[in-house]
């Protein structure tokens, strides 16, 4: 009798069954039902655990009933045909895809770089986790310009007597000394002392040290991170000793460290110092000079009338502040996220951005997409066309309108999809360049920046609906009989549609026009600031930081400088031309009223060192001792109107005597007029810079000079640091050079995205009238009057374009311009060089495809007819 043969157990082939799909179960159940008979000689447990073993094995996804439920779906199914069908169309004509996805691409990419850098500026100071409450205090006094600092007792004032106030911070900014641990000494501009609260307030990490107490102590200091590295290198800076030569020499114990600033603060420093380093607990009460950066954290729905008020009362009894002077007088209370592109005030703790920028390079980047989307519309439109025929048939053998709607906004899916990884890897490669460029830590990688992925995304929606959507109803719409027994011109649809391509040609060619003028009056502009003479020497001058250490010996260091070959003047003053310049009010004898005056402490080399030119009187005299007054001026016109102010005696600290009146000169950036200017001649503690006049031709004699000065000089030192002061002007006009290269580049985009565009549309014109231009050809047509009839669609729409753009680039360039106080002509030429640049673009594009097809050999067009 033959023996039964063994089947496994039941519960192994019921896990079999449970994953794995109909179309593989019974071939595979079957090879292992086989394999398990034919190993019944082994032990039967051994035989059920390989079983088992195999069973387990087998899976993966690609045989599970999940997977092949999904792609045996009718909508998978039909995906799949819809992607496939798409990179047919894509490869049947290779230069309309190439047109259409290079397009998307460049559109997406430049918008995307536009809403990252714009995200990246208006979320300056939202790290700190209180940035909704933390407010900077400052005061407007009745000048242009309210006033970032304040008096130092202003801080302990609002903390003891504002209820609405949960905590205050001050930072006093010394920026210019050397700092040494050991044999490490390293200049260092980020230096500020600070209240023990601002631990408290701001969202600085602490890594070592007690928040609650590392400022508590006058001889404490923090460091960041990466001035613990650059110190101490691997050893823990907790305890240590630096050494900070700002008045004196002074020792500091580190007693914390914090992570580095983020970029995106305002506030930039690596060094705290322990704000009672810098005066006893009576002066930390004082109310004098404005110097001081308050900063108050706020309770949820404070009084800021209230505060204002209170503010303000304490002012006018501190200041005795007229009733005139009372009316002028505003407590200003700045948001911390809104200092960086919203605030321009006086004495501000850093150079800021502009929120306008922000606006300009928005629009510019929508511009550029939108400019790439008409692109795309139009050749989705003119292809859709190309394909009505195949829309015919469709709905003749039964295809509804919403399975072609369908069709054709899964092409434009697969396309956009394409397009937004295109600009993905785009973002990846300018990534490095845009921080050169900006030098700022922006991240453009999708990875390391999820928030870039999601933004895409909406965008690859929106432009569906924008793109997508409409070509795909509008080709839906066709009748089989209006496509299939009409011409285009005979049909309404097909005239509809023909309008509104010529309606977003219009709208990118006014849009180009707009980028061109733009970037032209951009130039021009930075040209003008550039090369107009300021009324003094800035581009053959060195400039020399002094702290108290070099200015121990100033009156040496500048008797060594001064013999240096190559150098023809040099002076020592509180602030130069191109920084700030302290405001004070200046008044005459026994008047009551003060008139507000820039101040500047000057040698008697300084008129002679910037090549200033002395309108009435004389400079000052080295060797008379009494108190002397240079002004400018607007400083003559607004205090001795009516009369010769040489002679004339003006109290500033003193009463002195007006010896002089030089020119009127731009000692700030051009976005602003010239004001008032004092020069006075004072003890030399106060000066700040040693400026140096040298020849062009031995600049590097100059500086190899100044560099073995400074180590026979200030042995113990490192060297002196010097700059340009032409580098300082440049400075003041960074946003605006930065924006200059970004709207040139976004032009040159334009311009190719616009070539890119005529090209596709009249591509699609000549072989729509090839038949036509062949006829009138074989009928004695001129080659002039071929041409014409291929490029008079294009003229009349440049025509009307250039009537929409040129007065919309003249009113966003005078918009543009009112930021600067000097600005540069816009001539009428310029538009009508760029019109003529725009009809030329346009002519050389779509002239060549029109040539090469009025140039056709008629038989090659006609043989089919």
């Amino acid at each position: 009798m033959q023996k039964p043969i063994k089947t496994p157990p039941r519960w192994m082939d019921r896990i079999l069954e449970w994953y794995c799909s109909e179309y593989y179960l019974e071939e595979v159940q079957g090879d292992l039902h086989e394999w398990y008979a034919q190993a019944q000689a082994d032990r039967i447990s051994f035989c059920n655990l390989r079983y088992l073993l195999n069973v387990i094995r087998y899976f993966s996804f690609e045989r599970s009933k999940t997977f092949q439920n999904i792609i045996q779906h009718p909508q998978y199914l039909s995906m799949k045909s819809i992607i496939k069908i798409t990179f047919r169309n894509l490869k049947k004509d290779k230069i309309s895809a190439s047109i259409r996805f290079s397009n998307l691409m460049i559109g997406i990419g430049v918008f995307m770089l536009a809403l990252i850098y714009a995200d990246y500026e208006l979320n300056y100071d939202r790290f700190q986790t209180n940035s909704d409450n933390i407010y900077r205090m400052g005061q407007h006094t009745g000048g242009d310009k309210a006033w970032a600092a304040g008096p130092l007792g202003l801080g302990p004032f609002i903390q003891e007597n504002i209820p609405d106030v949960k905590r205050v911070a001050r930072f006093i900014p010394e920026r210019n000394t050397w700092i040494s641990h050991e044999d490490k000494k390293f200049y260092e501009r980020n230096v500020f002392y600070a209240d023990s609260s601002v631990f408290n307030m701001f969202s600085y990490e602490m890594i070592q040290g007690n928040p609650k107490t590392a400022l508590k102590d006058p001889a404490s200091i923090v460091i960041t991170e990466s001035m613990a590295k650059k110190y101490f290198g691997n050893e823990d800076p907790m305890g240590k000793r630096m050494q900070l030569l700002v008045d004196g020499d002074d020792v500091s114990i580190v007693t914390g460290v914090i992570k580095d600033v983020p970029d995106q603060s305002h506030l930039q420093f690596d060094f705290l110092r322990s704000i009672y380093a810098y005066g006893d607990e009576e002066y930390q009460r004082s109310w004098r000079n404005y110097f001081v950066y308050t900063y108050l954290e706020t309770a949820d729905n404070p009084d800021f009338d209230r505060i204002e008020d209170l503010i303000k009362e304490e002012f006018f009894a501190r200041y005795n502040v007229s009733e005139e002077r009372k009316e002028k007088f505003k407590a200003v209370l700045t948001p911390i996220h809104k200092i960086h592109l919203y605030t321009d005030q006086e004495k501000d703790v850093a150079d800021h951005g502009n929120v306008y920028t922000i606006y300009i390079l928005l629009s510019i980047g929508t511009f550029v997409l939108i400019i790439s989307c008409i692109n795309f519309i139009n050749i989705t439109i003119i292809k859709g066309l190309d394909r009505s025929k195949e829309v015919g048939l469709r709905k003749t053998v039964g295809a509804s309108r919403g399975s072609l709607i369908t069709q054709f906004l899964s092409e434009n899916m697969v396309l956009l999809m394409l397009a937004g990884l295109g600009s993905l890897l785009l973002l990846i490669l300018v990534e490095p360049s845009i921080e050169n460029f900006t030098g700022k830590q922006i991240s453009l990688n999708f990875i390391a920046n999820p928030k870039i992925a999601l933004v895409l995304l909406l965008i690859i929606l929106g432009l569906q609906l924008l793109s997508g959507l409409y070509p795909a109803v509008l080709l839906s719409k066709f009748r089989p009989v209006e496509i299939l027994n009409s011409s285009e011109k005979a049909s309404p649809r097909f005239s509809r549609v023909g309008l509104t391509r010529k309606t977003l040609v219009i709208l990118q060619f006014s849009l180009s026009l707009i980028l061109i003028i733009g970037s032209v009056v951009v130039s021009n502009q930075m040209d003008y600031l550039r090369n107009k003479h300021l009324g003094f020497e800035k581009d053959q001058i060195l400039l020399l930081k002094l702290n108290y250490s070099i200015r121990q010996k100033i009156e040496t260091l500048g008797e060594m400088i001064e013999g240096l070959p190559g150098v023809n003047h040099h002076s020592i003053s509180s602030s130069v031309p191109g920084y700030r310049i302290m405001m004070e009010g200046v008044n005459k004898p026994g008047d009551t009223e003060s008139s507000a005056s820039r101040i500047l402490i000057v040698d008697e080399n300084f008129i002679d060192t910037y090549n200033m030119e002395i309108s009435t009187g004389e400079n000052f005299t080295p060797t008379r001792n009494e108190t002397e007054f240079v002004i400018n001026e607007s400083m003559a016109a607004l205090v001795f109107p009516d009369r010769d102010p040489i002679g004339e005696q003006l109290v500033w600290e003193d009463t002195g005597r007006v010896v002089g009146v030089v020119k009127d000169f731009n000692f700030q950036s051009l976005h602003t007029s010239i004001e008032p200017l004092t020069m006075a001649k004072l003890p030399r503690d106060a000066y700040g810079y040693l400026s140096i006049q040298f020849n062009p031709q031995s600049v590097n004699e100059v500086l190899s000079g100044i560099g073995d000065i400074s180590d026979e000089l200030y042995p113990n030192l490192p060297d002196l640091e010097v700059e340009f002061l032409d580098s300082r002007f440049e400075e003041l006009y960074q946003s605006e050079n930065k924006l200059q290269v970004i709207v040139g580049i976004f032009c040159l985009m334009t311009i190719f995205l616009t070539i890119s565009g005529v090209f596709g549309v009249a591509s699609y014109n000549a072989h729509k009238k090839s038949k036509e231009i062949a006829v009138r050809k074989v009928l004695g047509a001129s080659y002039p009057e071929m041409l014409w009839q291929l490029l008079q669609g294009f003229l009349y729409l440049l025509l009307i374009a250039i009537c929409i753009g040129l007065p919309g680039a003249f009113i966003l360039s005078k918009w543009w311009l009112r930021d600067f106080a000097y600005q540069t002509d816009i001539p009428v030429i310029m538009f009508v060089i760029s019109a003529l640049a725009m009809i030329l673009i346009v002519l050389l594009t779509s002239g060549y495809i029109s040539s090469k097809t009025a140039r056709t050999n008629p038989a090659a067009i006609l043989k089919d007819e």
